[in-house]
């Protein structure tokens, strides 16, 4: 069933003054029959449907799902992506496109979220690989290399050397799994090398092996978990990559019931969740969680909601992520009060580049040492402070668009979501904004490109456990990594990279507002209380679709009428000058963002090499989004216009210094012509690297190592150049 490109209709770019979900919805309503000979193999029936019910406000979440299933059930994009799908799930994916509710496909088992496609196709290719090179117990029941099948020896035998045997036990009965030369790509798919050796350890004796064998044999080793970074910061052809996972592992979320404190979890040194009381490291006097890197943020959210007595006080949305791989780039949440989740680590152990396992308590070097990017050794257990279990208030609503964050102008508004505010409602929204941003334990804002709503996810918690639920519900979870899962596939299909980039927008926002809360139009938001993690991790099955994304921290200087206060202004104007952006690009007939611009209002940093550090008033963490197959060219320049745009801000006649997180896109940006990297390192970072430097340097005096040491064994290009050049 090969889809090909008969002539189609050609539409002019519509008139930017009208550029809202409202004309665009009209314009697909109007044309989109017009397309039946280039898509003949969707139902643009349902499509019509679709779009006449949401552009009458007439919105079901359930039902705009089940129209997007059944439009696009005969496609080769659709049936792919269902057969990718495991059986159980198969059959409720099924079963919900013919009619059954969410509520009743769960009813009985509830919903476990099955891993994203994406990380399935990587660890796939290393199951691959693995299973025709692998190992296998003779009589003596130790485990040896297996002699692999002449026609994969040009694989595994590179120049007469076999993949090497690392144990992992002192008994030398536990090989190490070894993939020789797969390819890796990260999760964005913007970075691809392919490693000599993929290694993937489960235990730390294991790991110390393989640094020792990295030391003898001149290897450099980086780490990966989900491949969640879009910048280079991962391992390099023909050295060693350590991969927390594998298939086995992304398949299966281990039941909290089983991570046992001191306990490995299949074996998996790494996997192990447990609690110190009072450990004489900490001045505190508090509890302590110790987390193996390769936990991930859903078994860590299982974990927190079994025991109902303590959690994280912030994280990322993400789930299906590794807490090795949230710390490593120095990621973070929202809230105003809530700093960096590298600013809550008490405790990192790792081993180092002599293959010893060390530890690092002094809160000094931890300002280095918690957020290092690999570059101290391969980090094994993470500890945090803990606090007692508290309880998210939320109440989500979608606001209009100008009193969601209102314009510092009226004039800032694009014409097409302009609408005749009173000077008392642009008033009232400045105070309640001003109210969220500052005060909320929580606080972050979404807007959809051309939609005239915005989501606004602002909170606070309580101490009283009283009436919490588990949010969201089993059928609002299944519901939700329905739409996300349909993204993933959506986004690639015939139909979607051959429609306008304004219908593709319209058509994402119409996926995507569905399913945020509350899910029906006009409805009067709601309070639910729920558990903490629950509230972080509010959307579950994000990672199921790709995106493009570029993120800056702009600091929030003081305000000069009272420098106690924070001046919020220039986070309106970073909101904004993206959404005037988007509206002069509509003037040129492009549409480079397709997807979100996303806002978070948080703390500062005591991390020494985070964006956020300095930021006494907070930071506006602000990204752009959009999908991968947008036109790389129009992606690329809005990009660097936007990067140009956040870092133009001044405060007082000096330049603020808005820094891109280290996780997302940033290395092709230039600063005044120059490279994003030399920017870093000779302006943004200028004082904070030496101190970095300094504190790594004091930790290797104190355990055996120099600087030398560790940019030999743990850097890769781009460290060296930042750090090391």
């Amino acid at each position: 069933m090969t889809e090909q490109v008969p002539p189609h209709p050609e539409l002019p770019f519509p008139p930017v003054g009208r550029l809202n979900q409202n004309f665009i919805l009209g314009e697909i309503r109007d044309y989109i029959r017009d397309f039946h000979e280039l898509f003949p193999h969707v139902d643009l029936d349902v499509l019509l449907d679709l779009i006449t019910d949401v552009r009458r406000k007439q919105v079901n979440p359930e039902t705009q799902m089940r129209q997007f299933l059944l439009a696009f059930k005969n496609t080769e994009t659709f049936q792919k992506a269902l057969d990718e799908l495991d059986e159980e799930t198969r059959k409720k994916v099924l079963s919900f496109r013919e009619g059954a509710s969410c509520g009743d496909l769960v009813k009985k088992d509830g919903f476990h979220l099955p891993s994203s496609p994406a990380a399935k196709h990587h660890f796939r290719l290393l199951d691959k690989v693995h299973s025709l090179f692998h190992f296998k117990k003779d009589d003596s029941h130790e485990e040896v290399q297996q002699e692999p099948p002449a026609k994969i020896q040009a694989i595994i035998d590179h120049e007469g050397a076999k993949a090497p045997v690392v144990y992992e036990d002192a008994d030398h009965k536990k090989i190490m799994k070894v993939y020789p030369e797969v390819e890796f790509e990260n999760w964005g798919q913007n970075v691809k090398n392919t490693p000599k050796y993929t290694f993937v350890p489960t235990t730390i004796l294991g790991l110390q092996n393989l640094i020792k064998y990295a030391k003898t044999n001149n290897f450099r080793v980086r780490c990966s978990g989900y491949r969640h970074s879009w910048s280079p910061t991962f391992s390099a052809d023909n050295e060693i990559l350590v991969s927390l996972l594998d298939l086995a592992q992304v398949n299966r979320i281990p039941d909290p019931l089983a991570i046992a404190p001191d306990a490995a979890v299949d074996g998996n040194e790494l996997m192990s969740i447990d609690i110190l009381e009072k450990p004489t490291f900490l001045s505190s006097g508090k509890n302590v969680v110790r987390v193996g890197a390769a936990v991930t943020n859903e078994a860590m959210r299982r974990w927190a909601i079994k025991n109902k007595q303590t959690a994280l006080d912030m994280d990322v949305i993400l789930v299906e992520v590794t807490i090795g791989g949230v710390n490593g780039p120095i990621c973070h949440g929202a809230g105003r009060r809530n700093k960096t989740l590298s600013d809550q680590v008490v405790a990192i152990e790792y081993v180092d580049a002599n293959g010893v396992l060390q530890t690092v308590t002094d809160p000094k070097q931890l300002k280095a040492a918690a957020g290092c990017f690999g570059l101290l050794g391969v980090v094994t257990h993470i500890s945090f402070e803990l606090s007692p279990m508290k309880y998210a208030l939320l109440k989500p609503d979608k606001t209009p668009i100008s009193l969601a964050i209102p314009p510092l102008q009226l004039s800032d508004v694009p014409l097409a979501l302009y609408k005749n505010w009173t000077e008392k409602d642009i008033k009232a929204a400045q105070a309640d904004f001003e109210k969220r941003a500052t005060d909320d334990f929580y606080s972050e804002w979404f807007w959809y490109t051309y939609q005239s709503t915005a989501w606004v996810n602002t909170w606070n918690t309580t101490d009283d456990p009283k009436d919490a639920e588990e949010w969201p519900s089993p059928a609002g979870i299944f519901l939700q990594w329905l739409q996300t899962w349909i993204g993933g596939w959506f986004s690639q299909t015939f139909f979607f990279r051959n429609i306008p980039g304004h219908w593709q927008a319209q058509f994402l926002a119409i996926a995507g507002m569905a399913v945020l809360p509350p899910l029906v139009f006009d409805l009067k938001p709601k309070t639910t209380k729920t558990y903490l993690p629950d509230g972080l991790h509010f959307f579950r099955g994000i990672q199921n679709t790709r995106v493009r994304d570029m993120e800056f921290e702009i600091p929030i200087p003081p305000l000069s009428s009272d420098p106690s206060k924070p001046d919020l202004s220039i986070v309106q104007r970073a909101w904004w000058d993206v959404i005037k952006l988007v509206y002069r690009e509509a003037e040129r007939g492009r549409s480079p963002l397709r997807l979100t611009l996303e806002l978070r209002i948080m703390g500062g940093s005591d991390v020494l090499m985070a964006p956020q550090k300095g930021n006494d008033h907070g930071t506006a963490s602000i990204e752009v989004l959009t999908v991968p197959n947008a036109v790389p060219e129009q992606w690329e320049e809005f990009k660097q216009e936007v990067a140009e745009i956040w870092m133009g801000y001044e405060h007082d006649g000096a330049k603020l210094n808005a820094r891109p997180h280290w996780a997302k896109e940033w290395q092709t940006l230039t600063v005044n012509g120059e490279p994003m990297v030399k920017y870093l390192k000779e302006h943004a970072y200028k004082d904070q690297i030496p101190l970095f430097k300094a504190e790594l340097e004091e930790i290797g005096a104190k355990q055996g190592w120099t600087l030398a040491d560790i940019q030999k064994r743990f850097s890769n290009a781009l460290w060296d150049d930042i750090i090391y050049s």
